[in-house]
């Protein structure tokens, strides 16, 4: 989003020009942050030249161990995006070397490097750098969610573990983020204004921000951490920080289940039926009536009218996890001339309706092959599949595939999607440790995990065709936080 040029109507909704509004004070922003930013630019490499010069390589590589927690710790420091980035303020704001570690000179900082080069290296120093370095070592590294961007101008950050909340001036990263999203880094607030510093070099899904809550409630149950906490809960810190960032490089696929909560296996069962397909779909079509309607689907017949081929929906009342729903659909039934072929997809299904076969058909049904496909095994594959470039040629454009939805499949998705949104505010939720969001809701930690969700819902939906995405301010008015 351009800036407003000076004569443009006020961004902020006065109803008066730029320059008679808000073009002062966004002069007076941009003045805060280019001077924080210079002290950054000018004090950070300057100490990052002291450590080498006066500390050598023993500082540097106790400093670099430590960031990674002493696991993974990268061979090739050049290599590592976290080099110039959410390293250096650590090195040069919170790394204190062990006083047991070997090979570090007499005189070693016994506080982190920037206040000791106050201290010890420095007569005087100008009061606005001064305040910069101190401030950046009371300012600990912490997750922040995204509430607000100002595209070229801010970012209006909470920090998940103390609750506090930044206004920070931010240019690039205002235009990178989207309200939900999650960074790691620190806020240094000096002069009368705050921006980021050591931010990670990635942006941390929406997803993530339950977790964050339950890691600081397994460090701190029941409050707040206070920034003393952050100082003590440092390395626990970093190594949660370390294990997002290796679960976004080397992503798990998640545990797939079916509606009732079994894994998802997708299997076909081939008979050979030794009777007339009319007989075998008349003693099998009971699974597919519910409420006296029958499902039954693709019907054809022979010239003298005897039964060709059909499908059956097995199908069962209610719906173990929607609780909404008014049936399930178990598996499909296809007769084909004298061969029966059942799809389900799951194992526990597939011996559910291997007993209804038996119990209904006898020995005139005969199992002659079982296939059955790991469904995850098959995303992984397909996912590696797309990085090599193989699926490129012939898959439809996702442009294409939207285009080829009807009206009606498009009406069809959107009451679907309704159907389980109305329904997920009385459902129970594992992230909100299987309560439902509007039992959760009735606790400040339980408001807190909900309200994540639906930022997650909301930053997601971005992405998501329109008739698939939730309501969020909907779902938000049923459970009252509007």
């Amino acid at each position: 989003m351009p800036s407003p040029g000076r004569n443009d109507p006020c961004p902020c909704g006065s109803g008066r020009k730029y320059k008679h509004c808000c073009l002062r004070a966004a002069d007076a922003d941009d003045a805060r942050r280019v001077r924080l930013r210079e002290a950054e630019g000018v004090l950070v490499p300057a100490l990052m030249a002291y450590a080498d010069a006066e500390l050598g390589d023993e500082f540097f590589d106790e400093a670099w161990e430590e960031f990674f927690v002493w696991e993974n710790v990268p061979g090739d420091v050049d290599e590592s995006r976290e080099y110039g980035t959410t390293f250096d303020p650590f090195l040069v704001f919170s790394f204190v070397p062990d006083a047991a570690e070997a090979g570090l000179p007499a005189d070693r900082p016994t506080e982190p490097l920037a206040l000791h080069f106050l201290h010890h290296e420095v007569e005087s120093c100008p009061d606005f750098e001064r305040e910069f370095l101190e401030q950046a070592c009371r300012s600990h590294a912490s997750f922040f969610a995204v509430e607000a961007t100002a595209p070229g101008r801010s970012v209006d950050l909470k920090d998940i573990l103390t609750g506090r909340r930044f206004h920070v001036l931010e240019q690039s990263a205002s235009r990178t983020f989207q309200p939900g999203h999650l960074t790691y880094a620190r806020v240094v607030t000096a002069g009368g204004a705050s921006i980021m510093i050591g931010a990670a070099p990635w942006i941390i899904p929406a997803a993530w921000h339950v977790p964050v809550i339950e890691f600081r409630e397994r460090c701190r149950p029941r409050s707040m951490m206070t920034r003393e906490d952050l100082h003590e809960w440092d390395i626990e810190i970093r190594a949660f920080y370390h294990h997002i960032v290796d679960r976004l490089l080397h992503p798990r696929l998640p545990q797939l289940a079916n509606t009732d909560g079994d894994p998802i296996e997708m299997i076909s069962m081939t008979y050979d039926l030794s009777i007339p397909a009319a007989e075998a779909f008349l003693r099998l079509k009971p699974l597919a009536a519910l409420r006296g309607e029958e499902h039954v689907d693709d019907v054809t017949h022979d010239e003298s009218g005897a039964l060709v081929s059909a499908a059956l929906s097995w199908i069962k009342a209610g719906n173990r996890k929607n609780k909404g729903w008014d049936n399930t659909i178990l598996g499909t039934l296809r007769f084909n001339g004298t061969r029966l072929t059942v799809e389900v997809n799951s194992a526990r299904r597939r011996d559910r309706i291997a007993k209804e076969i038996g119990r209904r058909l006898g020995a005139s049904a005969t199992l002659v092959e079982t296939t059955s496909m790991d469904i995850a095994q098959a995303l992984d594959a397909r996912r590696a599949e797309r990085a090599a470039g193989g699926a490129a040629a012939t898959d439809e454009p996702p442009a294409a595939a939207e285009a080829a939805r009807t009206p009606g499949i498009a009406a069809i998705e959107a009451e679907f999607m309704q159907r389980h949104w109305d329904a997920w505010v009385d459902q129970k939720v594992p992230a909100l440790g299987d309560k439902t969001p509007r039992q959760a809701v009735k606790t400040a930690i339980g408001r807190e995990k909900v309200e994540a969700l639906l930022s997650e819902f909301a930053q997601e939906s971005h992405h998501g065709r329109s008739g698939l995405r939730p309501d969020v301010g909907g779902i938000r008015r049923k459970l009252g936080l509007e």
